[in-house]
């Protein structure tokens, strides 16, 4: 009776390899930096529970096994960002997934450590549907992370980081995200400047307390809401417009606010725009991507 034997080198070897593998393949899926003295300290973690698989205690390898992927991702890829790092891990968590499982699948169909018995033979081709399954399975996956990547290429060349001074003071500036728009073709109507969408619950820490105090008024309730502003207060009539906007069966209304500065970064540098801030009660994007939706024109002429 011969008793299997396992190489802890070569098993350290084989693990290092496949863990260099998907951590460079992950970072190039999510465009994360990929820095390889990172990628070695986070492969070295990764030997971890193949040492204590031999040398530990059941429980604490089963602990540690959990444990040592977020350390691998914190290590290989830091970031401040709770989403990326919960899109790199559960990306780690599917590429071992499918890849393990792959080679597992062929191993075991293959019996690399059995041989080609008669009898093992019959078992392998009865099993051989694991791999096909397992093929499609990778496929569809793989098919599905492509077009998430795609729409995220798509919106990191149309978002625009965007600093807003609605008061000149340092709390009065919010620091946002915001999304190229070609459906949006709203302007002031008083001085013709490009309307950006911002979410209202973005700008009302940033908000003088005047306009602040504006908000509270029940001004939607107006068929013409342009006489409150005299109305409450005059000094107003200076930094609030009502954009009108067609809705789907009447006409409606929007409080716009012109702020001091508006200032557009890129990786050409920073540029001031001319824009006029209308302010909506909704979420524009439900994964937080972006909290504001630029004219086209604000891209096309540099808003100057």
């Amino acid at each position: 009776m011969s008793v299997a034997e396992t190489y802890l080198d070569l098993v350290i070897l084989i693990n290092g390899g496949m863990d260099t593998l998907l951590l460079n393949v992950l970072g190039r899926l999510l465009n994360l930096r990929i820095r390889p003295s990172r990628i070695l300290i986070a492969v070295l973690l990764g030997e971890i529970p193949v040492v204590l698989t031999c040398y530990s205690a059941p429980q604490w390898t089963v602990l540690i096994k959990w444990i040592i992927p977020f350390l691998m991702i914190l290590v290989a890829f830091p970031t401040r960002r709770l989403n990326v790092f919960l899109k790199a891990l559960t990306g780690f968590w599917l590429l071992s997934a499918g890849l393990g499982g792959f080679v597992y699948a062929l191993w075991g169909w293959a019996q690399f450590d059995g041989g080609l018995g008669g009898k093992r033979l019959t078992l392998v081709i009865n099993n051989f549907w694991i791999i096909p399954l397992g093929a499609i399975v990778w496929w569809f996956l793989q098919r599905l992370w492509q077009r998430w990547q795609e729409r995220k290429s798509i919106l990191r060349r149309n978002i625009y980081d965007l600093e807003i001074n609605f008061g000149g003071k340092e709390h009065g500036v919010v620091q946002i995200k915001a999304l190229l728009d070609t459906g949006n073709h709203l302007r002031d109507p008083l001085t013709g400047s490009p309307v950006i969408l911002l979410e209202e619950e973005v700008a009302v820490s940033a908000m003088p307390d005047n306009i602040r105090a504006f908000l509270d008024i029940p001004w939607k309730d107006y068929a013409d809401p342009w006489p409150l502003l005299w109305k409450v207060n005059p000094i107003l009539v200076k930094h609030l417009v009502f954009i009108p906007f067609q809705a789907i069966d009447s006409q409606s209304w929007l409080l716009g606010i012109r702020p001091e500065r508006v200032t557009c970064f890129s990786n050409k540098g920073s540029r001031q725009i001319h824009a006029t801030v209308a302010l909506v009660r909704q979420v524009l994007s439900s994964e937080g991507e972006y909290q504001a939706l630029l004219h086209p024109e604000h891209v096309q002429r540099g808003g100057d």
